[in-house]
């Protein structure tokens, strides 16, 4: 699969090196930036798949880089690096760096890691969208519960009632029971009913 790359190094040389190897597997580079703000720059306009970004003394800190392309712009980040010290690559998880290559890279090997961040990089998007999805379902649930409560302790029926009303204003309204139920919530707050 062909690939769109951002490349950020503050060396030139290195950054036509990239080019060559990059584009030598199949790849298609829309960008090369040679600082964290020219990267952000080229990100938001060309929306690559991945960028790799070179660590080097000019770039101290290509791991907030890094993560600041996944947070801001949905882009997973390949360190390229001259040494592989526990470290580094620790301090590189932390910062949500998805590949770590040492130099020289070789193509094929490079273009592996490349694919394999893009694809460990969705699996994260999906797995923190599906947390989102439960954290959302979860709160519903327990407002529904203290709705049920407040009816119960309001007017003297029981738990089947409380979520039997609810679910008869959710469908005579056509809306979502949580709405109902933070509706209720709200209700009895306005009222001194809740603390």
């Amino acid at each position: 699969m062909q690939r769109t790359i951002l490349v950020v190094d503050p060396n030139a040389d290195r950054r036509e090196r990239l080019r060559v190897l990059l584009t030598s597997n199949g790849s298609r580079l829309v960008g090369e930036a040679a600082d964290p703000d020219e990267a952000m720059r080229l990100a938001a306009l060309t929306h690559p798949d991945v960028a790799v970004v070179a660590e080097d003394a000019e770039n101290a800190a290509p791991g907030q880089l890094a993560s600041r392309l996944a947070t801001e712009h949905g882009i997973p980040s390949v360190l390229l690096t001259a040494a592989a010290d526990p470290v580094a690559i620790g301090r590189a998880a932390r910062d949500g760096v998805m590949g770590f290559v040492v130099k020289p890279a070789d193509s094929a090997f490079l273009h592996a890691t490349l694919e394999m961040a893009v694809c460990r990089f969705q699996e994260v998007l999906a797995l923190q969208r599906e947390i989102e999805v439960l954290r959302r379902t979860l709160e519903g649930r327990k407002a529904i519960e203290r709705a049920k409560g407040l009816l119960m302790e309001r007017d003297r029926v029981s738990e089947q009632e409380a979520f039997a009303r609810l679910r008869r204003k959710s469908m005579d309204t056509q809306r979502p029971m949580v709405e109902i139920a933070q509706a209720v919530i709200l209700a009895a707050e306005v009222s001194g009913q809740t603390r």
